[in-house]
């Protein structure tokens, strides 16, 4: 699907294509700035370990999710009974936003895995004076600023920092978190290439760091976006988001929230856990409140929020977690379907039919495929490269070898007038018609 999925996937690929694992590239001439690369370098190893498809552009997504996963059990088993992490993970997997982004080409399950370690060894180091996890955290933190950029060190920083200041452990904080040794180690991990980035295609810093982290945060309509439209949403969206995005459980949250016995269950594990129940909620309201004071946010924002919540609503749960998760994940499935049938099967975001058709007859006689209008990313993953686009700055002609153009809707009258002297209609479909153009032999128009 355009716009994201198809982008990254293409911008992952374009590594390949060009072996350089430093630049990620938007177009021919063009840098992308709008990511760190992490999530891009972990996609082209796909690519090169299983091949170039969905499957394995998506394959990182699922691997970051499932590391989430278990760790969040790992964690819950040392920290809860058994049956309270695993709880918590059926919480975590079940919620529709991990649902969504576990099968999607996208940077927030990697950004969520880094984030998750980060917490998960802050703990061990700070509250259970475990020295050897503070490395992990630190070497956790420096793939967060190469997964989504210095964002994870806010994610990170502002509930570890609020859960300081609440308990003030601050002889294990400073004596377990190796602080220099740490900083330096986090320095050597990130900052060359950031150094690089910025050496190769000089203005990735301003764009990135200044534009992309404090001027979108700041600013209702910024400017400076070179890669999509700036979102401008009402103060406060994130928490909508949140809610949506943790369904069904924070539907069951509510339902806990009001019901008598449920409230008693989690003061009493509350009582129990004091410090520990804070640092979850510290974790999970922290990054919220950060982003309340944004305009410019996306849903996906709130996923290294939910583990944290999962271990909440596990520590506050009786039963019944694994009777919910049973029906919400087959029911997430068949509202996706449901839904790609209903806005998406016929959009013009979905090109696979129409590729599909030039990649059937391009077999039998191989040509180029033209689009008209703006860069679509899908073509171009699919074809590898094997397509051009046209609008009125850029005209392909008529070439006269054989080649295939599809005509968006908009432009097919005017289009068709200068075509159908050669060349013949394969398909319509998605608002766009697929022309096959054969090869001009010797004389013949």
């Amino acid at each position: 699907m355009e716009f994201s999925e198809a982008r990254y996937a293409e911008i992952a690929r374009q590594i390949l294509v060009t072996g350089n694992w430093v630049t990620l590239w938007f177009d021919e001439g063009e840098p992308f700035w709008g990511k760190p690369p992490l999530a891009f370098w972990s996609i082209a190893v796909s690519y090169l370990v299983l091949g170039v498809n969905e499957l394995t552009a998506r394959l990182p997504s699922l691997l970051a999710t499932i590391g989430t996963g278990t760790a969040l059990f790992w964690w819950g088993r040392t920290l809860m009974p058994r049956s309270t992490a695993w709880s918590a993970v059926l919480c975590y997997a079940s919620c529709v936003i991990v649902l969504q982004t576990a099968g999607s080409v996208i940077t927030d399950p990697m950004l969520t895995l880094t984030t998750t370690l980060v917490m998960i060894s802050f703990w061990q180091a700070v509250q259970m004076h475990q020295k050897r996890f503070a490395w992990l955290m630190w070497i956790a933190l420096a793939l967060g600023l190469l997964a989504k950029g210095p964002v994870a060190l806010v994610l990170c920083g502002l509930p570890c920092g609020l859960w300081l200041i609440i308990y003030r452990p601050w002889r294990a904080f400073f004596s377990h978190t190796h602080l220099f040794f740490g900083v330096l180690l986090l320095v050597a991990v990130a900052a060359p290439w950031y150094y690089l980035a910025e050496s190769r295609t000089p203005g990735f810093w301003d764009y990135f760091i200044v534009g992309e982290h404090f001027e979108r945060y700041i600013q209702h309509e910024w400017t400076g976006d070179k890669y999509g439209a700036v979102k401008d949403r009402p103060y406060g969206t994130i928490w909508i988001f949140f809610l949506i995005a943790s369904l069904p459980w924070s539907l069951v949250l509510f339902y806990g929230l009001c019901n008598a016995g449920l409230r008693r269950n989690f003061l009493e594990k509350y009582k129990q856990n004091q410090t520990l129940i804070v640092y979850f909620l510290c974790w999970t309201v922290a990054p919220l409140f950060f982003f309340t004071l944004s305009s410019s946010v996306l849903i996906t924002y709130v996923l290294p929020c939910i583990p944290p919540f999962c271990l909440l609503v596990a520590a506050g749960m009786q039963r019944g977690h694994l009777t919910i998760a049973i029906i919400a994940v087959p029911a997430f499935f068949a509202l996706s379907i449901g839904t790609y049938w209903a806005l998406y099967e016929d959009h013009r975001y979905n090109q696979w039919p129409i590729v599909e058709k030039y990649i059937e007859f391009n077999q039998a006689d191989p040509g180029v495929l033209i689009y008209t209008g703006k860069r679509r990313f899908a073509p171009v993953f699919y074809t590898q490269g094997n397509v051009r686009f046209e609008n009125t700055e850029t005209r392909h002609g008529m070439p006269d070898s054989t080649f295939y153009i599809a005509v968006r809707d908009l432009w097919l009258d005017v289009q068709t007038k200068r075509l159908t002297s050669r060349c013949q209609p394969l398909m319509t479909r998605n608002e766009f018609t697929l022309f096959y153009c054969p090869a001009i032999l010797g004389d013949v128009p």
